[in-house]
């Protein structure tokens, strides 16, 4: 009998643990308040991007002003992409975002354009989230995450 309550107390002990939500580590839940995948939180606002993070690099944007998104209700998007203008079509759902195809003018830009890296990112978009105040755009295969944000100032390095 000895035996059988050697291997029962464990169990119970391991069920009790599971299912009492007080035991489960903090760090892993996250506050919904920080982070969102609402469509209705970046419609209709100027993203500025500030960066973009992929495996092997940082790209950091100098001149945010440069390089804006804006995700009309009516599935278009506007773009300012360095000194020419652009737009094209978007899908949004919670959490996903596809764009293009984007189109631009092709006016001459200073020689430290970053314009086809923009446009080319923006038609790799899968998905999105806000948090603490910036939308995050993330690349399609996890080839990176771009960072907006909605104040220019904010944008600013």
């Amino acid at each position: 009998m000895s035996i059988r309550l050697v291997v029962f107390v464990p169990l119970l002990l391991a069920a009790c643990a599971t299912e009492n939500p007080a035991h489960e580590d903090s760090s892993l839940q996250s506050n919904p308040a920080e982070r969102t995948s609402d469509p209705a939180a970046i419609v209709g606002k100027t993203w500025y991007w500030v960066s973009t993070v992929t495996p092997v690099e940082r790209i950091e944007v100098n001149h945010p002003g440069r390089y804006t998104l804006l995700l009309n209700s009516g599935g278009e998007a506007e773009l300012q992409v360095d000194c020419n203008r652009g737009r094209g079509a978007y899908t949004l759902g919670a959490g996903t975002l596809a764009m293009g195809p984007l189109i631009s003018t092709r006016m001459a830009c200073p020689e430290d354009t970053m314009d086809h890296v923009f446009l080319r990112q923006l038609e790799n978009a899968a998905g999105f989230f806000i948090e603490g105040g910036y939308l995050f755009i993330d690349q399609k295969m996890d080839s990176g995450t771009m960072r907006f944000s909605a104040s220019p100032e904010a944008a600013r390095p």
